[in-house]
């Protein structure tokens, strides 16, 4: 009886032979590998080509193709992309025509507009980074160029990178060791190629293989584990994996994940544990995963955007809001993104609320950046304003005895800093951002700007300098500089 399932060993040149399509599904997560793991593979493949030898890629597991002759990679995208990349260097750096068609030959083939036949490619990616590959990396000679396109994403950022890495790897080689270098990569590359019957199917083992290997991101396992628990189809499953695709475009996949921390620090107020079995038992325990994706998630990308870069829209109260944000993000700590979050998402319509809001989170945040080291303690404080936002009263958050109140003793032990030393340079930073913003005529500059804390008292003044006539006390000069 079979299983649907089916295995055969393969080189890359059958694996990428003409008429041969393979392209990504929606659900598999974005290209991830760095240039150190793009390097190492060039590595593997130049020992291999030097001593004419074979290198195992490993599996390769696609759904078998349907009437459009198009397979589905369920594993290996990674790989192959990353190969294709090589591929495309390779190609770009040939100098003989015919050498050069040869290898592209296993990218794609070239169209003919005046037969009215569109360029064909052997591997696809995804609707967001689909066009960028072709036009950066696929296209004949686009490769020469990639330092001029750095991409939008941070999948189309590794691309070019890797594409970068490989062009000054390669172009060190002469031409003949090139070549056999291709002919290892095209002939000599061991591939099994697993064949399973149905999309279906390949997402089981899809939702299996990417627990295991090269440890996937934090929100690659959330979203498969979002998707099975839905119970989409196939074309919901599709979808989604759009709207997925183009929030992790809009964030970045490490940023991505922070968004998914902070939505568990709001659900269950704590940020020990393991992300994605904490993040299972908080938020998704109090929605179903149907409507964390279709209203919850978007919310979140939307106000973790807003916080992330300071471009908020919030009617009359737009200018100063953005103030308050951009000194918050100069702060050393992120702990106050959790609370705005969660005020943005369920407070943002309450009017007259969404400037005292964001005035008393920043006077917060720098008190707390002044005078309380201790993590979990922050953590406590920022924890006390989601709890209490969560009530419908306005005097319960912004009142004498809410979460912003600042204490006596706080505010004796703010001056005090405040004349005294800084032992991090991002505490310096961001308290002069904030004092320029204070004084008469100053304003507030965005910490992603490339202002600088200088000094005046120099750094090594000489022993007759009028400086160490004024500071002679080496602990002194030590203090100021």
């Amino acid at each position: 009886m079979s299983n649907g399932i089916t295995s055969r060993e393969t080189t890359l040149s059958a694996l990428f032979a003409p008429g041969e399509e393979l392209a990504m599904p929606p659900y598999q997560r974005s290209y991830s590998w760095s240039d150190k793991e793009a390097l190492d593979l060039l590595g593997d493949l130049r020992e291999a080509s030097d001593a004419d030898d074979m290198h195992f890629i490993g599996a390769i597991v696609v759904v078998r193709a349907g009437q459009g002759h198009v397979s589905e990679i369920v594993d290996g995208q990674q790989r192959l992309t990353t190969l294709t990349v090589l591929l495309s260097v390779l190609r770009d750096l040939e100098e003989d025509p015919a050498e050069a068609d040869r290898i592209h030959s296993l990218i794609g083939d070239r169209g003919r507009p005046m037969l009215g036949e569109e360029a064909r490619w052997r591997l696809s990616l995804n609707h967001i980074d689909g066009p960028f590959f072709r036009a950066t990396i696929q296209d004949p000679g686009s490769t020469r160029a990639v330092l001029d396109e750095p991409g939008e994403s941070e999948s189309q950022r590794r691309m070019t990178r890797n594409a970068a890495a490989f062009l000054k790897e390669l172009k060190a080689l002469d031409a003949e060791t090139r070549r056999r270098l291709f002919e290892t990569i095209a002939t000599r590359c061991a591939i099994v190629r697993v064949t399973v019957a149905d999309r279906d199917a390949g997402y089981r083992v899809f939702r299996v293989l990417n627990t295991r290997g090269k440890e996937p991101a934090s929100h690659d396992i959330v979203k498969t584990d979002l998707f099975e628990r839905a119970g989409f189809t196939v074309e919901e499953a599709d979808r989604q994996s759009r709207v997925w695709a183009e929030h992790e475009a809009r964030l970045g996949g490490s940023a991505f994940d922070d968004l998914l921390r902070q939505i568990r620090f709001i659900h269950d107020k704590s940020t020990k544990g393991d992300l994605v079995s904490a993040f299972r038992k908080s938020a998704l325990g109090k929605m179903s995963p149907r409507e964390f994706l279709s209203g919850t998630l978007p919310a979140y990308v939307q106000a973790y955007h807003e916080i992330n870069t300071g471009d908020i829209a919030v009617g009359d109260h737009t200018e100063p809001v953005r103030a308050h944000l951009h000194r918050l993000r100069s702060l050393d700590h992120h702990a106050w993104r959790a609370p705005a979050l969660h005020f943005l998402v369920s407070r943002r319509e309450a009017e007259g609320e969404v400037l005292d809001f964001f005035r008393g989170l920043e006077r917060l945040g720098f008190v707390l950046q002044l005078v309380v080291s201790n993590r979990e303690q922050r953590n406590k404080r920022y924890r006390r304003i989601i709890d209490v936002a969560e009530s419908s009263r306005k005097d319960a958050l912004f009142g004498r005895s809410g979460p912003f109140a600042i204490a006596r003793e706080e505010a004796r032990k703010v001056r005090e800093r405040l004349t005294g030393r800084f032992g991090s340079f991002g505490q310096r930073r961001s308290l002069a951002l904030r004092l320029n913003a204070a004084i008469e005529g100053g304003s507030t500059i965005e910490p992603d700007a490339d202002a600088t804390v200088e000094h005046v008292f120099p750094r090594n003044p000489s022993p007759d300098s009028h400086w160490m006539k004024i500071w002679p006390n080496e602990g002194t000069h030590r203090d100021l500089v």
